[in-house]
C-alpha cells in the first residue's frame, strides 16, 4: 500500500499524537504532579457553591484549570463526588498553547494521590479541532495516565475513529485497546480506513503500531496483515518506515499499485510474510520490499489475458519522484533452501497454457503512468519452460509489448514434440507466437521419436539412428507457416550425408508433408547403404546444384540449375536431377537426370536425353533418340548406353528396330 505524506499528517498520527499530547497531557497539572498546589491539603484548590454550582481551581494565572459543576453530590470517602461536570484545561502543544475541554455527567475526584472518574456522556475538546466522546475516562496522576474501558470515538481534522478501550501515557503514549476503526478523508486523496484488534503509539520509540487482524483499505488498494508498525520523525509529523508483518495480503485494483508486469487494468495481489516500506524526507516512498515467500499475482483486465506470478523470497519496488513504481527487482535467497534459490515467473492464459521462468535475479522496469513494462532483464541460471518446449541460458531480456524472449549466455531450446534441439549464442522466442531465431554458432538438432512416422509413409527427415543436424549463422522459424530458414554457410548433416547452401529452408505446409529446400548453390554429399549381397559399400554420391527441394512424403529430391552428379570415376551433367529415396527414406534407389545430359567417365564423353543411374549395382543407363558415345580415338551412337561406375565395360544397344550390340573395352593410353 503507498502511505503518502497526506496519509502521515493528516491520518492516523494526527489522532494518536494529539490524543496522547492534549488528552494526557492536559489532564496533569502544570509543572507535573507537584504543581502550585500539594493534593490532599486544603489549600490545593479553591472551591465556591453558587445555586448549586461548584467550581474548583488549580494553578494560577495562564497555568490555572478549572473545574465546574452543576451539583456536587457529596463524598465517597477522600473522593468527592460532582454532577454536571466541565473541566477545562490549558495545555502547550509544540509552543502554542492551547484548552482541552472535559465534560460529563458525573467526576469523582480525589485529591490524593490525584484522580479524575468522568462517567456518562464523557466529551473530550480541545482547542486544535479534537473530538473525543465516551461513556467513560479516568485520569490518575502518578503513574500519569489516562484510560477507558469503554467505546471511544474520536476526531481531529480529516481524520475520525473508535475503539473499544484505551490508555494515554504522557510518557510512552497511547494505547487502543480492542476493535480499533479509523477513517481518513482527504480532499485531494481516497478516503483510508485501518482496522485493527489494537493500536499503540510508543512516543519514547517514535512508533506507531497495530496488531490483529490488521486491515487498511485505500480506494482500490486492499491490505491485511497480523501487525502494521509505523516508524515516524519529528515528533510523529512524518514516516520513515512501515512495515506489515505475518500473512501479508495486498491487493491493488485497476489504476494503482505495486509494480504491474503486464496490463494495468487487472487486480494485483502481493503476498508475503513482511512488506516493508521505506520514505524520503517529506513522506515520498523511496523503495518497498517483500521478504519470505513473497508472491505477486497479476489478473488481466479480461479473461482471455495473460495471468503473471512473480514467486521468491525477496522483491523489491522501486519509485520515482512522484512515489509511482518504476521498477521491480526480485532475487532468490541464496540462505534458503534449492527451490527457495529460484525466481519463478509464471504467465498462463488457461489451465493448459502456462509459460513458466525459474532465474536467480530479474528487474523489470515500468512506465510509471501505465505501470506498463518496459524492459526486463533475467540473470543466472535461467529455465524457461512451457508446453512442448523448455529453455536454459544465463542471461534473458524480455519485450512485454512484443512478447519476445531473448536468451544469451549459452542458450539451448529443446523442443521435445519435434525432437529439436537448438543452440546459439543468442536465442529469441516469442512467447505468444511460438516463433524462433537465433544468431551466432547456430546448431539445431533434430530427432524424431519412434513411431512418429506416417502409416505407410516415409520416415521424416533426421529418423533413424543417426539425428539430423543443422549448423548457420542465423536462423528463423515462422510458427505460423511451420517454416525453419538456415542462412549463411548452413549445413545439414545426418550421420555422414550432408547438403550445403548459403539457405536452407525446412517447411510443413501441412501434416507429414514436410520440405527441405536449399538454393543459391547447393552441395549434397549422399552414402548409399550396401545392400543385401553387397561385398563392399558404393561410392558416395555428390551432388551440386544452383537448387534444391526434397519432398519427405515423395521420397524425392530435385537438383535443379546446373546440376552436376559424380560418383566415384562417373560425372553426370544436366539441367535437372531427381533422387528417389527407399521407404525408410534414408537409402537412394534411384537417381534421374536431364534433359539433356552428360556423363563422363575417365576419358570417354557420353551425352542423351535422360540417365538413371542405380546405386544399388552402380549403374548409369543414357536413352535418347540419339546417344552419342565420345572416346579419344573412337565415336559410337545409339539409343541405350549402360555405363558401370569403377568398370571399363560400356554397352551399347542398337538403334531403333536394329538390335545391335557393341562391347567395348577401355584402352590404355600408349606408353612413353
Amino acid at each position: 500500500m503507498r502511505l503518502t505524506p497526506r496519509f502521515v499528517r493528516r491520518g492516523l498520527l494526527a489522532l494518536l499524537v494529539l490524543v496522547s499530547g492534549a488528552v494526557a497531557l492536559s489532564l496533569r497539572r502544570p509543572g507535573g504532579p507537584t504543581g502550585n498546589a500539594t493534593p490532599g491539603r486544603a489549600d490545593q484548590g479553591k472551591g465556591t457553591t453558587l445555586d448549586q454550582m461548584v467550581l474548583v481551581q488549580f494553578g494560577e494565572g495562564e497555568a490555572r484549570r478549572t473545574v465546574k459543576a452543576r451539583h456536587a453530590a457529596g463524598s465517597d470517602g477522600a473522593a468527592q463526588l460532582l454532577e454536571g461536570v466541565e473541566a477545562t484545561l490549558p495545555y502547550l502543544e509544540e509552543g502554542k498553547p492551547g484548552t482541552l475541554t472535559i465534560r460529563a455527567d458525573k467526576c469523582r475526584y480525589t485529591p490524593q494521590p490525584l484522580r479524575a472518574e468522568f462517567r456518562g456522556h464523557v466529551e473530550v475538546r480541545s482547542s486544535t479541532g479534537l473530538e473525543l466522546d465516551s461513556e467513560a475516562l479516568d485520569y490518575r496522576s502518578s503513574p500519569e495516565v489516562g484510560s477507558t474501558e469503554e467505546f471511544v470515538r474520536f476526531k481531529h481534522g480529516n481524520l475520525s475513529g473508535s475503539a473499544r478501550g484505551a490508555t494515554f501515557r504522557r510518557e510512552s503514549g497511547v494505547e487502543l485497546k480492542s476493535e480499533v476503526e479509523l477513517l481518513l478523508t482527504s480532499p485531494t486523496a481516497l478516503p483510508t480506513t485501518i482496522e485493527a484488534g489494537q493500536a499503540q503509539l510508543s512516543r519514547a520509540e517514535g512508533r506507531v503500531h497495530f496488531e490483529g487482524g490488521v486491515h487498511v483499505v485505500q480506494g482500490s488498494r486492499d491490505l491485511r496483515c497480523v501487525t502494521l508498525q509505523l516508524n515516524m520523525v519529528d515528533e510523529f509529523k512524518a514516516i520513515q518506515r512501515a512495515v506489515a508483518l505475518d500473512d501479508v495480503d495486498l491487493r491493488v485494483g485497476p489504476g494503482a499499485g505495486v509494480g504491474s508486469l503486464g496490463p494495468q487494468e487487472g487486480e494485483r495481489r502481493l503476498r508475503c510474510r513482511k512488506l516493508a516500506v521505506n520514505f524520503l524526507e517529506g513522506g515520498r516512498p523511496q523503495e518497498a520490499t517483500a521478504h519470505n515467500s513473497a508472491v505477486l499475482d497479476i489478473s488481466p483486465a479480461v479473461a482471455s489475458g495473460e495471468k503473471r506470478r512473480v514467486a521468491t523470497n525477496f522483491i523489491r519496488f522501486l519509485f520515482d519522484e512522484q512515489g509511482r513504481v518504476e521498477g521491480m527487482d526480485a532475487r532468490a535467497d541464496v540462505d534458503k533452501d534449492a527451490e527457495a534459490q529460484k525466481v519463478t515467473v509464471v504467465t498462463s492464459q488457461s489451465p493448459t497454457l502456462q509459460r513458466r521462468l525459474e532465474c536467480s535475479q530479474l528487474h523489470v522496469g515500468l512506465e510509471a503512468d501505465s505501470g506498463a513494462v518496459t524492459s526486463a532483464v533475467v540473470e543466472q541460471d535461467i529455465v524457461f519452460a512451457e508446453p512442448g518446449r523448455k529453455a536454459w541460458a544465463q542471461h534473458a531480456a524480455f519485450q512485454d509489448a512484443s512478447g519476445l524472449l531473448t536468451l544469451t549466455g549459452d542458450p539451448r531450446l529443446v523442443d521435445e514434440e519435434q525432437g529439436s534441439d537448438l543452440r546459439a549464442q543468442r536465442i529469441e522466442l516469442g512467447t505468444r507466437t511460438h516463433s524462433v531465431t537465433a544468431d551466432e554458432n547456430v546448431r539445431h538438432t533434430i530427432t524424431r521419436k519412434p513411431g512418429k512416422d506416417a502409416k505407410g509413409g516415409p520416415a521424416p527427415l533426421g529418423s533413424g539412428e543417426e539425428p539430423t543436424v543443422l549448423l548457420c549463422r542465423h536462423f528463423e522459424y515462422d510458427s505460423a507457416t511451420k517454416t525453419a530458414r538456415y542462412r549463411e554457410n548452413a549445413l545439414m548433416r545426418s550421420g555422414r550425408d550432408e547438403i550445403r547452401a548459403p539457405l536452407l529452408v525446412l517447411e510443413e505446409p501441412a501434416e507429414g508433408r514436410r520440405r527441405l529446400l536449399a538454393s543459391d548453390g547447393v552441395v549434397s554429399l549422399l552414402h548409399p547403404r550396401a545392400q543385401k549381397g553387397q561385398k563392399k559399400e558404393p561410392a558416395p554420391v555428390e551432388t551440386r546444384s544452383k537448387q534444391m527441394v526434397y519432398d519427405e512424403k515423395e521420397r524425392r529430391v530435385v537438383y535443379t540449375g546446373e546440376v552436376e552428379i559424380r560418383q566415384g570415376d562417373m560425372l553426370t551433367k544436366s539441367p535437372e536431377a531427381v533422387v528417389l529415396l527407399g521407404p525408410d527414406g534414408g537409402t537412394v534407389e534411384r537417381m534421374l537426370a536431364g534433359t539433356p545430359v552428360e556423363v563422363r567417365q575417365g576419358t570417354r564423353q557420353a551425352k542423351g536425353d535422360r540417365g538413371t543411374y542405380t546405386p544399388k549395382d552402380e549403374t548409369l543407363v543414357l536413352v535418347g533418340d540419339k546417344v552419342v558415345l565420345q572416346e579419344v580415338d573412337r565415336r559410337l551412337e545409339g539409343r541405350i548406353l549402360t555405363f558401370q561406375s569403377g568398370s571399363d565395360r560400356i554397352r551399347v544397344d542398337g538403334q531403333e528396330e536394329v538390335r545391335s550390340e557393341a562391347v567395348l573395352k577401355r584402352k590404355e593410353p600408349p606408353k612413353p
